[in-house]
């Protein structure tokens, strides 16, 4: 940024900070852990309080305040609202805090990235990031590493490039939103031959990189957004012979590899088969209970992060798992904010929208008033970021990745250099430095930061306190103290309480009557009953306390808190089975076949508990055999 632009050293503090964040959060997992959370949010907090500063110091200091601004404003307000009466408060704050850093980045953006150089050099920096994280993927492909830098990646992302994420989907999500950047630079920015070749370098790399990820919606997304992308280049007299070669190459080029690549195809052929074993589409089923779930909570939505939490009461046989997420996070967003929340953010991206379009004839530079030299590089981050939305947009549909810190800060600081642009169009949108403006600036300068750093502590300390409990020995004594000590600090956590339950549960099973182990499951049904005040409707919970009942000999006393599962849950194939358990401890046969035989009719493939005890029962009961629901074989077993 030139001295004349920004003559404050605090403005160029809040610029330095927002580029380590758009840099860093890639690097750090995408942000999914929480070390790497809160110190993207730590860094959000330091740029807050210098724009503070510069607030309230600053005479001559001018707020730029765009009408999509407001709309921000009044989403943050809304979920700040409606968290207030969410069924799960921790989980709830997460998500908060997730917005509120989301708007306040927004807002940063807006005010201290609109420089001409600033965005040349965070673009290129973000191309050479980029760049770094696809090189790592293509080594996890080539070599078929299943490590993220000291992490192993989960088994199911085996031979995928993930690079320094964990999913390779949120890879390709980070990918195809910077790749738009590089090759508008490279298109129609103003920069020398040699730098040329090297961004043309690093746009095929980022691409490979997108192509070893094996994301289908990334594929997708990018492939629409490089049509876009060289169709507007086809629009300028100046690029048409340049976008008309690049497009021949990107189809022929597509069309060659993918003619080449037998992974490529089997990837794509499992879009359109159907497996014997599960179905292929789980993403349609978790919508179809999403439709179900808003359609109940149409107004408010059920509640900030709150999605995963109520998906049981909405569960279809085939998603046993907890999804976690809608994967569609327009979906997402309506499920849990209702159709409040959806209109202000689809407002709030109409106007993103025609501020865009207004914006590019002021950014746009046509031969007549420019002389032989067209290029520009404010006009290719405006055709680059535009492009870089429409690519997260399209792959949104289908996956989770606004909710991955990094590819969601990207995202919204992306949308706020957009929007300052719109300074170019007209001068009404600045606020005039007078102390009323300030004042109102201030307060909510002051409120976003506070509520970041209100529950910022607990959650550093609850993380501090989980680490010490993962490096410690399983099921040692320091490996529960430091579990309770995180309970303690974050009591909300359900999740921690419930893993010490479910600890002291399974020592109390390895002993036998007799040497203590009643006292371990006593206390483990203390633990499970700590978690159920942090979600009061947990199955699991419920169900654990029963199986401890059941161990204590004490099976009446079992039967409601089974029952209570079963009520919350009763298509998840875990808690039926636990049903079909708890009757064999009460030595009713019948009911136990039962509750194994709904097991298996609600989902056979995988369901090794109910096989199991169904083969024996039906011995026993005089029943016909357990058949193969593939191809009609009697299972046998030669338990008695």
């Amino acid at each position: 940024m030139p001295k004349k632009k920004s003559t404050s050293p605090l403005e160029w503090g809040i610029v330095a900070i927002l580029g380590l964040m758009l840099c860093l959060g890639p690097l750090l997992f995408g942000g999914v852990y929480a070390s790497g959370f809160l110190l993207l949010t730590a860094l959000c907090v330091v740029a807050s309080a210098l724009w503070l500063i510069l607030i309230i110091s600053g005479k001559r200091y001018r707020l730029l305040w765009p009408p999509i601004c407001w709309l921000v404003l009044a989403f943050m307000c809304f979920a700040l609202w409606r968290y207030r009466f969410v069924q799960v408060p921790y989980a709830g704050e997460y998500e908060l805090m997730r917005i509120l850093l989301y708007g306040t980045l927004f807002f940063l953006a807006v005010n201290f990235l609109h420089g001409q150089e600033t965005t040349q050099i965070l673009s290129l920096l973000l191309v050479f990031v980029a760049m770094l994280v696809a090189s790592y993927a293509l080594f996890q492909y080539i070599t078929h590493s299943n490590q993220v830098w000291h992490i192993t990646k989960p088994p199911q992302y085996a031979n995928r490039g993930t690079g320094t994420y964990i999913c390779p989907n949120h890879l390709a999500g980070f990918l195809e939103m910077v790749l738009p950047l590089g090759l508008a630079y490279l298109f129609a920015g103003r920069l020398n031959a040699t730098f040329k070749v090297f961004l043309g370098y690093a746009c095929l790399v980022i691409l490979a990189g997108i192509g070893v990820t094996m994301s289908r919606g990334g594929w997708l997304a990018t492939g629409v957004s490089i049509m876009a992308f060289l169709v507007l280049l086809l629009g300028h007299r100046k690029y048409r012979i340049q976008a008309g070669a690049a497009l021949l190459c990107f189809v022929v080029g597509g069309y060659f590899i993918f003619d080449q690549s037998e992974g490529l195809k089997e990837r794509l052929n499992q879009t359109l088969q159907r497996d014997t074993g599960a179905p292929v589409s789980v993403r349609s089923l978790i919508w179809d209970a999403s439709w179900k779930m808003w359609g109940d909570h149409r107004l408010v939505g059920v509640g900030p992060g709150q999605f995963d939490y109520r998906f049981q009461d909405y569960r279809l046989s085939e998603v046993q798992e907890r999804p976690g997420w809608v994967h569609n996070d327009f979906l997402h967003l309506l499920v849990e904010y209702g159709l409040i929340g959806g209109a202000i953010f689809l407002v709030g991206l109409v106007l993103l929208v025609v501020g865009a379009w207004r914006t590019r004839k002021y950014v746009m530079r046509e031969g007549r008033d420019f002389g032989k030299n067209r290029h520009s590089n404010r006009a290719a981050f405006v055709l680059g970021s535009s492009i870089s939305l429409l690519a997260i947009s399209v792959h949104s549909l289908f996956d989770f990745n606004l909710y991955i810190p990094a590819n969601g800060i990207l995202a919204v600081v992306l949308a706020g250099i957009l929007v300052s642009h719109l300074r170019f169009s007209t001068e009404r949108y600045w606020w005039k430095s007078w102390w009323p403006n300030r004042i109102i600036a201030g307060l909510v300068v002051v409120g976003m930061t506070g509520l970041l750093v209100f529950p910022m502590s607990g959650r550093y300390l609850e993380t501090k306190w989980l680490q010490k409990a993962k490096a410690a020995e399983p099921f040692s004594s320091n490996h529960i103290e430091a579990l309770a000590e995180s309970v303690r600090v974050e009591p909300g956590n359900f999740e921690t309480s419930y893993r010490i339950g479910d600890l002291l549960s399974q020592l109390g099973h390895r002993f036998v009557p007799g040497s203590g182990y009643e006292q371990q499951l006593e206390v483990a049904i203390q633990w499970f009953e700590k978690s159920l005040q942090a979600w009061p409707d947990c199955p699991y919970a419920y169900a654990e306390i029963g199986r401890c009942l059941d161990a204590l000999g004490r099976e009446d006393e079992a039967t409601p808190y089974f029952d209570r599962a079963f009520a919350l849950d009763p298509k998840n194939i875990i808690i039926v089975n636990h049903m079909g358990f708890h009757e064999l401890e009460r030595g009713d046969l019948e009911a136990a076949h039962d509750y194994f035989q709904m097991s298996w009719d609600l989902r056979y493939y995988g369901n090794l508990d109910a096989m199991k005890n169904l083969i024996i029962l039906k011995k026993r009961l005089g029943k016909p055999p357990l058949t193969d629901p593939i191809t009609g074989d009697p299972y046998y077993s030669d338990i008695r």
